[in-house]
């Protein structure tokens, strides 16, 4: 079988203690992560699409949703992530993992596209669009919180379990390669067409209950005009409704 180029794989997990069951709680009827993988599919540089979850029984109903819409699923580790996200592109033939969070459903297909490319046209090891959960974000220009894609190779993923960074609980598994001087990295940043989403403060992702309410009165605002809303959108919302700011993070 051929090798598939780019493959997003959506890290999902339902035994969250902030928010349990976050990744199928429903926004308009529908569970989160179904909109996220809606957004995600409007992306013109991915072969694949994976909800990369774990083999524990909390996950069962991630599975079943899965199944009923006829997605990809790979059950692995429930606690390394790392693991998982390689044996699920190993098992797909995936030669370079598109990381997104399921906890993350504004990520939006431009974002993925622009990081893949930069990727595909550059000899680099890692690309992401950098958020403040970044190690390394000294005079870089960050993207909101909950925006984030990463761009690795399998291979050089595979290679996880060498290095002693990734032995940090505190950092993000990815952080063994950005955080490493021997590989090459380069970085989306909030300037240019994103100069909008420089609000490093302002966190869409959804690990909290105020955080659901805030992505929750999003969708409802702008969902129904259009289903694939642009992150441009949100922020025009969000300046008609300043009040949000200041609830969430960002001024």
């Amino acid at each position: 079988m051929t090798d598939l180029e780019y493959g997003a794989l959506i890290i999902a997990r339902l035994s969250s203690s902030r928010l349990p069951k976050k990744n199928i709680i429903k926004i308009l009827d529908k569970p989160m992560i179904e909109h996220l993988y809606d957004r995600v599919s409007r992306s013109k540089n991915l072969s694949k699409i994976i909800i990369c979850t774990s083999t524990h029984p909390t996950d069962d109903d991630l599975e079943k949703l899965c199944i009923k819409n006829n997605w990809d699923i790979y059950r692995g580790s429930l606690e390394d992530i790392m693991e998982r996200q390689v044996k699920a592109a190993e098992k797909f033939n995936i030669k370079n993992i598109v990381e997104i969070l399921g906890d993350n459903p504004l990520v939006h297909s431009e974002i993925i596209d622009d990081v893949i490319d930069i990727h595909a046209n550059n000899k680099v090891d890692y690309v992401g669009n950098i958020t403040k959960e970044y190690s390394n974000t000294d005079n870089r220009t960050l993207f909101s919180i909950g925006l984030r894609v990463q761009v690795y190779a399998t291979q050089l993923a595979s290679q996880y379990k060498s290095y002693e960074v990734y032995k940090d609980p505190d950092l993000h598994p990815s952080s063994f390669i950005y955080n490493n001087e021997s590989f090459s990295s380069a970085y989306l940043e909030a300037v240019d067409k994103y100069d909008y989403l420089n609000k490093p403060d302002l966190n869409f992702a959804v690990n909290y209950k105020k955080n659901f309410i805030l992505v929750r009165e999003i969708f409802e605002n702008l969902y129904n005009d259009d289903n694939n809303f642009d992150l441009k959108k949100v922020f025009e919302y969000l300046e008609r409704n300043k009040y949000l700011y200041h609830m969430f993070g960002a001024e």
